[in-house]
């Protein structure tokens, strides 16, 4: 809890609290008291501000709203710090929590005092300068807190109440004027790398180059010129590190069963600070929802509608948690990544998490890093001369990573624990696991299966043609068939061990599954459907070669080379039998264009049998679903199963054991479970990989990988704090401007009429209007149109 800590944390005096027990942050409740001065007669005046724990967590003052309505009311209030008059409370307020005010340090430290009454605080608060508490008198009985005057009734503190002078009262206050003093010269951390300084500096640590071409470009003689409170690489390096940090790295060396050319290092951060820096980011914080919803679409309730996860039965099932208890699903993805170009053979695998209450379509916007790296699992080189056992011992390594870094999740989804949401109200929070994004090879590993078993059913290769979906593969029936494994042969001998498993469909995960004490996660309902490897991978895998047999390479290329495109669409000139590394924007391309090319060349049942496979796939990527749409989804999949045979008929292939087409009975399910599955879809968590994993390690010395690409995440992480920082310091300035400007008193007759305001005096055509019909009814009458006419855009005669 000690780190959870705003976002916005240069534009706050942050009061933090060191506590080791958890009930007692969450029961702290700081009454912070506002004295007026210049009080009339009539008139309430004084504040009372009533302020929850995430106040005291690094969550800032919320002034009221700025709604200008103050015109012509007499200014009787005066600020408590410089004597300024103002109309109403809410512009003292406003004015005293404004950081560029100079009444916004001295309110905090000075008028605000800290009660320490047994109904407002439980427990200890540690404040950097140890200050007696100050006794402050209010008058007032009305509770402020956020944006809305919410009454929240009298305070239960002995408060005594001050009655109401004609001049202005001195309030009595015991301090010790030695912490009183003040030393002049200090300055906010934020004003240390302002203005055009910082944006050099944050270009210089944010771009790839090296630490010596940094050095080359600071020597040089124009930037000599500019004053710079850094002339080398190192210095700057030094600067970024004294920048506020996020979401802490943690380096851990794990044991194995095996001797390994090198100590595997698993580089990780705490998930509970991960997700507390997405759950409070600014940028979401319209984009978050909590609430398990059923959604139909009209008040008969016969025809329900799935998009979001929160929307999925699954979501609704969980609710039997404790009154008042936040559901908060945890999204994961793990792959393998190359990380070295041309040679190498260098590998990282990284491990990111996202929070599945943000809105799907934030979700897929690259751009807002959504989806942050949590890990790097290590990847250890064993010693053992087979194959198979370097396998094995492998997926053992990996389920003992994620076991270490996954385990606050469990106790989150066991027992809860408080976060701060965007509004920074506190919420008790269950984490249970959403969805993992995966491919095939990682889903196998993951649910401890083998390749010839399905990780979501109870299917074998045999089965995987089946036209229904076989029952699912629980944890309870994994963790069986892992005890009879070990019941069979002692783990220890490889040999043996991989013998026992074989029949059982397993590979091999003998160590606590990660999954195995995770509360309200089962691994058949986490596991779902991903659109990049379960579709358009499966349709360049097979789908295309089953074109390519049936029709002829030679005749296929010759037809997708005399296709005429459109704009906007890639042309295959060279046709696509001899295409290598084909990324999946090409996948979805030649899907376009594969029925038209392979039509007339193929038997009718065999071109009906590719249709509907790739009207499922269509199908199934919709942003949301109702009844009847499922419907439709599940009859182009049992259409292909009826005709599937025709393309064994044709010789293009001899079984189906394709475990991808097996996972396809498992689309239906999941979106009933958990929402549409285009919101699990790996595009976005591989442009991450890029962003995450590849850039840092080209910008690294290719030596070391994961720790250099730590540090240069920790790095850009600052740096991207920093920015959002300053960027809102700048907005603040820009909008408030002086004090004068800030107080809201400004002339109704300056503010637009919402009566009379139009929709066109907000937008304009960006050129002129021409009628179409008035030209052609002039040219009809046999107008001939000169260059005048062209100039001005008009018909003539």
């Amino acid at each position: 809890m000690n780190n959870f800590i705003g976002e916005v944390f240069p534009l706050e005096r942050y009061l933090t609290i060191t506590s080791s027990n958890l009930q007692e942050e969450t029961q702290i409740v700081c009454q912070l008291q506002l004295v007026t001065k210049g009080v009339e007669t009539c008139r309430e005046t004084n504040l009372v501000i009533a302020a929850k724990s995430n106040l005291l967590l690094g969550r800032r003052l919320v002034a009221m709203p700025r709604r200008k309505t103050t015109c012509g009311l007499p200014k009787n209030i005066s600020c408590p710090q410089c004597g300024k008059r103002f109309c109403t409370a809410t512009n003292v307020l406003q004015h005293m929590n404004q950081p560029t005010s100079s009444c916004y340090g001295a309110s905090l430290a000075e008028e605000v005092g800290l009660l320490a009454s047994a109904n407002f605080l439980e427990g200890a608060v540690h404040r950097e300068m140890s200050r007696p508490q100050e006794d402050a008198e209010v008058s007032g009985t009305h509770w402020y807190y956020n944006d809305e005057d919410t009454d929240m009734g009298p305070p239960t503190a002995d408060v005594s109440v001050r009655p109401d002078y004609d001049v202005d009262p001195t309030p009595a206050v015991n301090a010790y004027e030695s912490q009183r003093e003040q030393l002049s010269g200090s300055r906010r951390f934020i004003e240390t790398y302002e203005g055009q300084e910082w944006e050099f500096a944050s270009w210089l640590l944010r771009s790839r180059l090296s630490m010596a071409a940094i050095d080359n470009l600071l020597s040089l003689e124009i930037i000599k010129s500019v004053p710079l409170s850094f002339r080398s690489a190192k210095e700057l390096r030094s600067h970024a590190e004294t920048l506020p940090p996020g979401p802490l790295w943690l380096c851990e060396t794990l044991t194995t069963e095996y001797p390994t050319k090198e100590p595997p290092l698993l580089f990780y951060r705490n998930p509970i600070e991960c997700l507390q820096a997405l759950l409070s980011h600014l940028h979401f914080e319209s984009h978050i929802s909590f609430v398990p919803r059923r959604v139909w679409t009209c008040a008969a309730k016969i025809c329900r509608i799935y998009d979001e996860w929160l929307s999925g039965d699954r979501a609704w099932s969980m609710q039997a948690l404790p009154p008042g208890a936040t559901l908060l699903g945890v999204v994961l993805s793990s792959d393998k990544t190359n990380i070295s170009v041309m040679s190498g053979n260098h590998m990282a695998h990284p491990l990111l998490i996202s929070l599945a209450n943000i809105d799907k379509h934030i979700h897929s916007k690259t751009s807002l890093h959504a989806y942050l790296l949590l890990a790097l699992l290590p990847i250890a080189k064993f010693a053992h001369k087979n194959t198979r056992v370097r396998s094995l011992l492998q997926d053992w390594l990996v389920h003992q990573a994620l076991n270490i870094v996954l385990s606050p999740l469990k106790t989150a989804a066991s027992v809860g624990i408080m976060m701060s949401d965007p509004s920074g109200n506190l919420r008790y929070c269950f984490m249970p696991l959403a969805a993992w994004i995966a491919d095939m090879p990682e889903e196998s590993l993951l649910a401890g299966t083998s390749t010839k078993a399905s990780p979501v059913t109870t299917a074998t290769a045999q089965e995987f043609g089946d036209a229904y979906r076989h029952p699912p593969r629980t944890a309870a029936n994994t963790l069986a068939a892992i005890h009879t494994a070990c019941s069979q042969s002692s783990p220890t001998d490889y040999t043996n061990f991989l013998k026992a498993i074989k029949p059982l469909r397993l590979n091999g995960v003998v160590v606590e599954p990660f999954w195995k004490l995770w509360p309200l996660s089962d691994r058949s309902d986490f596991i779902t459907p991903e659109v990049l490897h379960h579709f358009h991978r499966m349709f360049w895998d097979h789908d295309v070669k089953w074109c390519i047999a049936a029709t002829g390479a030679v005749e296929l290329d010759f037809r997708f080379s005399i296709i005429q495109t459109l704009v906007g669409y890639r042309a295959f000139n060279e046709g696509i039998s001899k295409l290598k590394q084909v990324t999946g924007r090409d996948h979805r391309a030649i899907q376009r264009y594969i029925i038209a090319t392979v039509a007339g060349s193929v038997p009718r049942k065999f071109l009906m049998a590719i249709r509907t496979l790739l009207d499922f796939r269509y199908l199934a990527q919709a942003p949301s679903f109702t009844t009847r749409s499922i419907d439709r989804v599940a009859s182009a999949l049992q259409e292909f199963h009826n005709h599937k045979e025709a393309i064994v008929s044709q010789g293009v292939r001899a079984d189906w054991k394709i475990p991808k087409l097996e996972l396809l009975q498992s689309v239906l399910p999941s979106i009933r479970q958990l929402g549409v599955v285009m919101q699990w879809s790996a595009d976005i968590t591989e442009h991450a990989h890029v962003e995450e994993i590849k850039v840092p390690a080209r910008a690294s010395n290719n030596q070391n990988y994961n720790s250099q690409i730590v540090r240069h995440l920790d790095w850009l992480n600052k740096c991207f704090r920093f920015d959002l920082a300053t960027s809102l310091e700048h907005r603040v300035n820009k909008e408030g401007g002086d004090e004068d400007s800030s107080d809201l008193d400004v002339d109704e007759e300056h503010e637009p009429d919402a009566e009379k305001i139009h929709p066109s005096d907000y937008s304009s055509p960006t050129r002129r209007l021409l009628n179409y019909f008035s030209i052609s009814s002039s040219l009809l009458l046999g107008a001939r149109p000169s260059a005048r006419c062209r100039e001005s855009k008009l018909p003539t005669r």
